[in-house]
């Protein structure tokens, strides 16, 4: 009876056993997913962008910004270090040493725009051109590509385009890395839809939606 009690069990142990095992390599998987770094520009008595009337200011739309880009970031699964998650200053050097210092993966920085004129308005991204790194000059511009697709998808903004710059975030730092300008503080239309929540997390589900593509598609 043992025996046969053997035989009709080891044909089970069998087929669950590959089932476990696929589930343990997805769960490693998961454990190893990269490392990102979220900077919400300016802080503290750095206020970036400032309107009078209707009030607004810049680092608080940057850190609303980062903390719902973090958290679909986290739905998604990744690990999110941000350089600032509250109002307080913090130097370029110091937010470039975190990037550095944190075994990251690529680097996202969000800033809003202005400009003399009333007139501009919409979203561009920038990417350091390394000469002396083309690689990673390469996938940052891939990087900004795909984030400022998904993100104009999400808001429906004038499309600025992809441009280089020499920026110390996104020079210095040693992985992919780009600067997201959500919008011109500058321009009334845009500013109106900037002053409201819903509309900066579609910037930050966009963000998201552009690093995850991002991260699948590398090699």
């Amino acid at each position: 009876m043992r025996y046969l009690f053997f035989l009709l069990i080891f044909p089970a142990l069998i087929f669950t056993s590959p089932k476990k095992i696929v589930a343990a390599a997805y769960k490693n998987k998961m454990v190893k997913k990269p490392v990102i770094i979220l900077d919400a520009g300016h802080g503290g008595q750095d206020i970036g962008t400032k309107i009078k009337y209707p009030f607004c200011e810049e680092k608080r739309l940057c850190l609303t910004t980062t903390l719902y880009a973090k958290r679909y970031l986290e739905q998604m699964g990744y690990h999110v270090v941000l350089t600032r998650a509250k109002d307080y200053a913090i130097s370029l050097q110091k937010r470039v040493d975190i990037t550095n210092q944190s075994k990251s993966n690529l680097f996202v920085s969000i800033h809003f725009n202005s400009c003399p004129s009333k007139d501009p308005n919409g979203i561009e991204i920038f990417y350091f051109n390394s000469k002396n790194d083309k690689k990673r000059a390469k996938l940052s511009k891939s990087l900004a590509t795909d984030i400022l697709y998904s993100v104009i998808g999400k808001t429906k903004a004038k499309n600025r385009g992809v441009k280089s710059a020499d920026f110390f975030v996104i020079r210095d730092t040693q992985v992919p890395a780009i600067l997201l300008e959500g919008g011109f503080l500058t321009n009334a239309y845009e500013r109106d839809n900037l002053r409201k929540n819903v509309y900066l997390e579609k910037i930050a589900i966009g963000v998201a939606n552009g690093v995850d593509k991002f991260i699948k598609h590398l090699p």
